[in-house]
């Protein structure tokens, strides 16, 4: 767990590495809001949350797995409850996660205005919403710790997103290789993608993802009122990716040579091509030692 530390961060590390689990959610309403939040704490405060998460659902009435959206529509996992017993069971989860005091943190944007802005000119692999929540959460993320005094980076952990989690994780080092020192030195190795029904911080990780979307779907609503109220005491840092800087996004996309090649949807061979060679890219610090090299 903390092979490759020196003597001195050793002990530190095992106290002080943290492991980040997110996961999204999005509304049907009509500003399409798209959420992408997580919850951040040590390796040794997830493995005692696990066990208590476990505990907590197989505790009566029993679930197997926790998935807000069966949650609120009573199917799935609660098909047949009763909507006090489905309160009482997400309430009584709520407060696990509230005893383990992971801080959290969320990215949102209107799908609707990201489409409208940045869809047009992005490449077609890095066009979806999801994408650019996936960037900004852990930058976000790694500015954050930054302020808190953390030096030790983070391990990401995202639920399951298919071919779009590839295509955000594919660019992940060159997205790092173009950070401050200060921020690269946060910002862990290549984000994990996992099932949340084995992974249970991921099963957290969504209940908070829907009680941020309903914040912005619903200003005017009182929190406390909702069976996830207890996340409300967690410490919590968010960043939304407005029209404006969208725009900022579109504009720096277009000042970049031939874009309009990758626009289209590529096909699957030609897919797999671009991926090899993004993977291949030498990263912008890989770039400049191979310059700076004597030639012999």
């Amino acid at each position: 767990m903390v092979c490759g530390y020196g003597k001195a961060n050793r002990d530190a590390a095992v106290m002080v590495m943290f492991k980040a689990y997110f996961d999204d959610s999005c509304s049907d309403e009509e500003s399409k809001i798209l959420v992408l939040a997580g919850c951040v704490q040590s390796y040794k405060v997830w493995a005692n949350f696990s066990l208590a998460w476990e505990a907590a659902l197989v505790q009566p009435p029993s679930i197997k797995h926790f998935h807000m959206r069966e949650a609120r529509l009573l199917i799935g996992e609660f098909d047949r409850w009763k909507a006090e017993d489905r309160d009482d069971k997400i309430r009584f989860l709520a407060s696990i996660v509230e005893n383990f005091r992971p801080w959290t943190i969320a990215v949102w944007v209107s799908r609707k205005e990201h489409d409208a802005i940045v869809k047009p000119i992005s490449p077609y692999m890095i066009s979806h919403a999801y994408i650019s929540l996936f960037w900004a959460v852990i930058l976000k993320l790694a500015h954050w710790h930054q302020l808190k005094g953390i030096k030790l980076p983070v391990e990401y952990v995202f639920d399951e997103q298919g071919s779009i989690g590839e295509d955000a994780a594919i660019w992940h080092r060159h997205i790092k290789s173009w950070q401050p020192q200060e921020i690269k030195a946060l910002i862990g190795g290549t984000p994990k993608f996992e099932n949340d029904e084995w992974i249970l911080p991921l099963q957290a990780a969504d209940m908070l993802a829907w009680h941020v979307r309903r914040r912005k779907d619903r200003p005017d609503e009182d929190l406390s009122t909702l069976a996830t109220a207890a996340l409300e005491n967690l410490d919590y840092a968010e960043i939304q990716l407005t029209a404006d800087r969208l725009t900022t996004m579109a504009e720096k996309m277009k000042e970049v040579p031939h874009v309009e090649s990758v626009q289209q949807k590529p096909s699957r061979v030609g897919k797999k091509e671009l991926q090899d060679i993004i993977r291949a890219m030498p990263t912008q610090e890989e770039y400049e030692r191979k310059k700076s090299k004597p030639k012999e």
